[in-house]
């Protein structure tokens, strides 16, 4: 007796595991007013037109317009139906299932008429448009050489390529494959073959159909009024096949008369009898909580889920970094032009597509016109630099990413007048990522806003110290495709972080040896998001992320061998000075955990710990910076970011500066589309000479133009 319980037990999880667990119900529409005896149904690709057949007092075809794709509720029936009638004279007795060619210009119809069992082939003059159809030609499949003599066929489904066809018989409880020798024409169906008995889990079979790539069967039956999942051995080979999971339907229907799933396998489409006295002339709509073509599996598992959740770690210190390394690179600059007269190495004016942001660089400060600023006076020195960065990431279990990254900085600062070892200042600064993920078409892309204070302070001995402070906001678009759905979703995010840099200036009259160390802390929260679907309302395969915590500690020791001016070359037309540097960096940054759960099943909450730690680290670069008595100045960076194991970056910083004279203006404008303009005006002899360019920084294609024009004021 205890045996039979435990048994009994088992059987009862096991149903309740294959049932109902991925399948959600979500409305239904009645037809009856339409026809009468509803059977097979398909849908166009872009699901704005659904088809049915239906067995009236003249078998047709009917046709609805869904004016929101997908959604049953919006579907309008277009013309009256066409009669389905074939070749040889009268209409087709008992049409079933129906299919398309996938360009729309030829139709297929089961035709399950005792003695005429077969498939009827359909040309349509107007792709998609069954009011334009003409009989072209049909197969018999009840004939000799087939797996038995068939009398009630009811399930049709062809193979991607259209070289394979597939029934299903309702009497023999089998499915028989017949190849075509002209892609579908399926008067040249030969070498049928057929599958063992589906009796075990269906004796009245409805209608099959295929994963895109063949490995997967679901066929569909009244008995259970349920779908059964099976997976093939061999590709688009119904003879070696085996049962996977049951979707149970019987709680809105007693007597399936066919299916279709879309072509992502996130909705199902039943058609059949709702149980009242108007028969048999309903359409059910169904969510998938996963996928069809996979069960709802451990997310935390899944490549691409913990390759984005990493890339959210890495995001993290990454804006930290950039966001640090432009203030650094300023602060170098600095100490390199010490005694230079003006310390403003950009000196135009810059707009953001952002109002706030804008409106923030505009108050950087004022814009002078004189050629050259009194060293000692309190006043502003304006700055700005770009970046851009790409290169490669990688887990120890988790998709491949490929990073793009571009910026720009705006900030300005001035020596402390009662102490010119000390100089303080604050920026703006913009980011753009893009992170590609794996190979499916997963990827993030994020905007960052962040603001910063600084301030740098030489001490005896040529000892100098460098601090910084900082908040970022962070706003990170988020697409995951898995087994072709796409889901989106857009997570905010709020940073703080910090640095100091500790070292001392060893030099002689040009070349300069700056030893030191720093550390970097920083604390992002990421806030909790939820994926959707593009197909609205579905909440298959979507995943709600919990809020994450990301808490970042890296540890750098490295030295910066530059050069200065020479007092004898400070008139000379151009000076360069050029600097090179080399520095290990220690990861010290703790794990950060995530918790996430399917929307559809909020119950199960999946974990994963991303390894924040990136132990082992170096940073090599070189740059040089050019200044001329005409005022022009251009400070590059080149430096390579890699870490041990998991990949690196390729980082390229430029500032561009002038000091202004006389009537020269620039204006500098950048969107968050990554496209940047830059206006240059002087007036030379009374004409205002114009020049203008303009670039988009990423597109696939080049994007960039330049005009010049000269006027006069009247």
């Amino acid at each position: 007796m205890r045996k039979i319980l435990l048994i009994a037990l088992a059987l009862f999880f096991i149903f309740q595991s294959k049932s109902f667990a991925v399948l959600e119900f979500k409305q239904s529409k009645d037809i009856s007013s339409d026809t009468d005896h509803l059977r097979g149904i398909t849908f166009k690709p872009d699901g704005s037109r659904m088809y049915v057949t239906a067995d009236e007092d003249d078998p047709v075809v009917l046709q609805y317009s869904l004016t929101t794709p997908f959604d049953i509720s919006t579907a309008t029936k277009i013309g009256s139906g066409t009669e389905l009638a074939v070749s040889e004279g009268g209409n087709l007795d008992k049409p079933h299932a129906i299919e398309f060619k996938p360009d729309g210009k030829v139709m297929y119809v089961i035709r399950s008429e005792s003695g005429t069992v077969g498939v009827e082939q359909y040309n349509l003059t107007t792709a998609w448009d069954t009011s334009t159809i003409d009989h072209d030609t049909r197969k018999i499949i009840n004939g000799a050489g087939d797996c038995s003599a068939r009398i009630q066929i009811r399930a049709l489904a062809f193979k991607s390529d259209g070289t394979r066809m597939f029934v299903s018989q309702e009497d023999a409880e089998v499915v028989s494959q017949y190849d075509l020798t002209t892609a579908w024409d399926v008067s040249s169906a030969t070498n049928n073959v057929c599958s063992n008995s589906f009796g075990a889990e269906e004796s009245n079979m409805r209608n099959i159909q295929f994963s895109s790539d063949g490995t997967i069967m679901y066929l569909g039956g009244s008995t259970g009024d349920d779908i059964n999942k099976y997976t093939l051995a061999t590709a688009w080979d119904v003879t070696a096949i085996s049962h996977v999971t049951t979707y149970s339907i019987s709680s809105q229907t007693g007597k399936m008369r066919g299916f279709k799933f879309t072509a992502n396998f996130t909705k199902l489409y039943v058609t059949g009898d709702d149980g009242s006295s108007t028969g048999d002339n309903v359409v059910y709509e169904y969510n998938m909580a996963c996928s069809g073509t996979i069960t709802c599996s451990d997310p935390s598992n899944n490549n691409d889920v913990k390759a984005i959740i990493e890339a959210n770690v890495e995001l993290s210190k990454r804006i930290i970094k950039h966001n640090t390394l432009s203030v650094f690179h300023r602060i170098e600059w600095l100490r390199r032009h010490k005694n230079k007269d003006n310390l403003t190495n950009l000196n135009a004016e810059v707009n953001f597509s952002n109002e706030v942001v804008s409106s923030l660089a505009r108050a950087v400060g004022s814009y002078k016109k004189e050629r050259k600023r009194d060293y000692d006076s309190d006043e502003w020195f304006q700055w700005t630099e770009g970046r851009v960065s790409v290169g490669k990431r990688k887990g120890a279990n988790s998709s491949l990413r490929d990073v793009r990254s571009n910026g720009i900085s705006i900030g300005a600062d001035k020596i402390k007048k009662e102490d010119r070892d000390t100089m303080y200042g604050y920026v703006l600064q913009h980011g753009n990522d893009n992170i590609d993920i794996g190979v499916n078409g997963t990827k993030l892309v994020t905007e960052s806003y962040s603001f910063a204070m600084y301030g740098t302070k030489l001490r005896e001995n040529h000892f100098f110290t460098d601090g910084i402070i900082g908040v970022s906001l962070l706003d990170i678009d988020h697409k995951r495709i898995t087994y072709g759905n796409t889901l989106k979703g857009n997570r905010e995010g709020q940073q703080i972080f910090g640095s100091i840099n500790l070292g001392k200036r060893l030099h002689d009259e040009e070349k300069n040896l700056n030893p030191g160390i720093k550390l970097d802390l920083g604390y992002t929260r990421l806030k909790a998001f939820r994926e959707k679907t593009i197909l609205g309302d579905s909440l298959a395969d979507a995943l709600l992320y919990k809020e994450q915590k990301v808490k970042s500690a890296l540890a750098t020791i490295g030295v910066l061998l530059d050069t200065t001016d020479k007092e004898e070359k400070k008139q000379e037309e151009k000076i360069i000075n050029h600097h090179g540097r080399l520095e290990y960096i220690v990861d010290l940054s703790p794990s950060s955990n995530t918790e996430f759960y399917y929307l559809n099943s909020e119950s199960t909450v999946y974990k994963f710990k991303a390894d924040n730690k990136a132990e082992h680290n170096y940073r090599i670069g070189y740059g040089f910076d050019v200044t001329s008595i005409s005022g022009w100045s251009v400070v590059t960076n080149f430096e390579r970011f890699g870490t041990k194991g998991k990949g690196y970056s390729n980082e390229f910083y430029l500032s561009l500066g002038y000091v202004p004279i006389n009537e020269k203006k620039f204006l500098f404008n950048f969107d968050n589309s990554n496209h940047a303009s830059l206006a240059f005006t002087n007036n030379v002899n009374g004409f205002d000479l114009k020049i203008n360019t303009d670039y988009n920084f990423f597109s696939n294609l080049p994007q960039y133009s330049a005009n010049i024009s000269i006027t006069d004021s009247f």
